[in-house]
């Protein structure tokens, strides 16, 4: 008992610092006063519900907005009712909860809600494997699985990740906490369990599972899957009326969800219809500003037949989804995978519960790599895999005990490895997604191809869809790390000093050769290496010197009509011209100056 009054104490520990860190970090100077897409939409979107009640976008939430953020709801999403009403135009799941928080402690009341959010996870899981294991195994366990990945993050970010990633852990928690305990013979000296456990016991849990598996359906919709093993577990164990009312409490809050932004929007679709993203200009900002005037369209309706693309990219986006440099979950959610094969080595016995946990995560994982072929992981402004916080609880009720402490050092050995630093700066990674991948041993793990236009370096504006040359149909360059200098000559760049530069080129047509016209930096004998696609050309250059190298190419990696090629560019020597003669004044690290010309696959040489 001693020791799980102990676990209890820490559990109330971690919470108060949360809770500290929740009300008094200055989140407007943290953000530097910018928020964009999601997190704007859902700061504008969570006030409104807050402090007027309703979905509606108008002037007053963009006053609102701006006392918190100066520089305005950056890429807030917005869509028009046929009555010409504005209403914010994604799910309000999430915003609805956290609204009363909202209300009480302004925009902190986000994390405060978290907070609250994160005590009842970790309280779940501890619950879970006291089932089986002394107090701190237990203890140790959530605690790894939570914190030796990049989901915990997310509990800083001001969007629905974290809540979803709550959500499904908690209905998880809710359907398999009596299978589990049911296999258990009593505990020593527990005559009569108390009220909670009880319910945790009854059907009552399932009925509660499934309600919230409609909240978290509507909060992001390849959640449905959560209700196959909600349903089968009591089909398949012949209590056919339970899995009737399982499903009409997930009727219940799915269908009233749906029904309720249908009545508020005059659309089920909360993405879909006239919708419209917006940067710099808002509507209302002034009269000369409104929402036909200014923004982008961005519907989702049409998304699926645009966006399938043939089967072979799905086994491909497997092999990403797991191991890729931005995205895989062994980089970045290795708990899951260590608690995936503690169940296969101690599967025997557990029962069709986990099986069927198995199959929906499974399944899940399969809907976003199908359906979102070029775009499963969230966004290029995302950490990792965002979309992978709705699967990511399932795992955790795999294996039938905690992990050992063997286990336990691997999973902290990785995260120092490849993930520390964003655990440490939990802000500044969410901020910059893309720093902790720019250098070893990120920067070594394989490239998603597939998500070329999603790659968190993308956020670099001086680095996404760099163009050389005049014509606009000539290719597009993605920089995939910062050994580049801002581009101040024409159609020409410097890499920095005498790092690699690495990038992608995509043109959508093929070529057969790309051509990189080169200038030296003022060294001596300096050598230029280019690769491309793996292919190797050098090249020696005197001060000034201007040369050319031409590498031929095959098709490349081709996805629907874009044609994409790896490249990386060094010089061997830099220099800083500022420091080698009196009237210099480059201060930058040179490394050589280069241009980029595509010869089409046609053209006869």
């Amino acid at each position: 008992m001693t020791g799980k009054k102990n676990a209890f104490q820490v559990l109330l520990l971690l919470f108060a610092f949360f809770l500290g860190l929740s009300l008094f970090t200055n989140l407007p100077a943290t953000y530097r006063n910018f928020l964009f897409a999601d997190q704007a939409v859902y700061l504008a979107m969570t006030q409104s519900i807050a402090h007027d009640g309703d979905l509606e976008f108008t002037k007053k939430d963009l006053v609102r907005y701006y006392r918190d953020i100066d520089t305005g709801p950056q890429g807030i999403f917005l869509k028009k009712s046929p009555s010409g009403k504005i209403f914010f135009a994604k799910s309000w799941a999430y915003s609805l909860f956290a609204a009363p928080f909202v209300r009480i402690f302004g925009i902190n009341g986000f994390l405060v809600f978290h907070a609250v959010l994160l005590l009842i996870l970790l309280l779940m899981g501890f619950a879970y494997f006291s089932l089986t294991d002394e107090p701190i195994p237990s203890l140790l366990g959530v605690a790894t699985f939570l914190f030796a990945s990049v989901a915990w993050v997310y509990y800083v970010w001001i969007s629905p990740d974290f809540f979803n990633m709550c959500l499904v852990f908690s209905i998880a928690f809710l359907w398999i906490y009596k299978r589990r305990a049911a296999k258990l013979p009593p505990a020593p000296g527990e005559d009569k369990p108390g009220r909670v456990k009880r319910f945790l016991l009854s059907d009552g849990s399932d009925y509660l599972a499934a309600f919230l598996a409609g909240i978290a359906t509507f909060s992001k919709p390849p959640n449905v899957v959560l209700m196959a093993p909600l349903f089968l577990g009591a089909f398949l164990a012949k209590r056919y009326k339970k899995a009737v009312f399982i499903g009409v409490f997930f009727l219940t809050s799915a269908v009233f969800l749906f029904g309720m932004n249908y009545v508020l929007t005059a659309d089920w679709n909360f993405m879909g219809g006239e919708r419209k993203t917006f940067y710099g200009k808002f509507p209302f900002e002034n009269e000369g500003v409104t929402f036909d005037t200014t923004g982008w369209t961005m519907t989702s309706e049409g998304y699926f037949s645009s966006k399938l693309i043939p089967i072979k990219f799905i086994f491909i986006n497997i092999f990403y989804y797991f191991f890729g440099r931005f995205t895989g979950l062994a980089w970045y959610f290795f708990p899951a995978l260590l608690f995936l094969y503690l169940f296969f080595r101690r599967c025997r016995g557990s029962g069709r519960e986990p099986w069927l946990l198995l199959a929906a995560l499974t399944i899940e994982i399969l809907i976003y790599i199908v359906l979102m072929p070029t775009n499963y992981g969230g966004g290029g402004g995302s950490l990792a895999n965002r979309y992978f916080l709705n699967i990511f609880p399932l795992f955790f009720f795999l294996p039938p005990v905690a992990p050992r402490t063997k286990h336990l050092v691997l999973a902290w050995t990785l995260a120092a490895v490849f993930i520390a630093q964003i655990l440490l700066t939990p802000f500044q990674s969410s901020a910059n997604p893309a720093a902790h991948a720019k250098r070893f041993p990120i920067k070594a793990l394989p490239l998603e191809l597939t998500l070329y236009n999603e790659y968190p370096t993308n956020t670099n504006p001086d680095g996404f869809r760099v163009r050389f040359g005049a014509d606009p149909n000539n290719g597009l360059a993605y920089f995939l790390d910062d050994n580049f200098h801002r581009r101040t000559e024409a159609n020409g760049t410097w890499t920095r000093g005498d790092k690699t530069l690495e990038m992608l080129l995509r043109t959508q047509y093929p070529v057969s050769a790309i051509v990189f016209r080169l200038t030296n930096n003022p060294s001596r004998d300096n050598r230029i290496t280019v690769r491309v696609d793996g292919r190797k050309r050098t090249l020696v250059l005197q001060p000034g010197e201007s040369g050319t190298l031409e590498v031929p190419v095959k098709t490349g990696f081709k996805i629907v009509s874009n044609y994409l090629h790896r490249v990386r560019i060094r010089a061997a020597k830099d220099s800083r011209p500022y420091f080698d003669g009196e009237r210099e004044t480059e201060r930058r690290s040179l490394g050589v100056f280069f241009k980029i010309e595509f010869v089409p696959a046609e053209r006869v040489r």
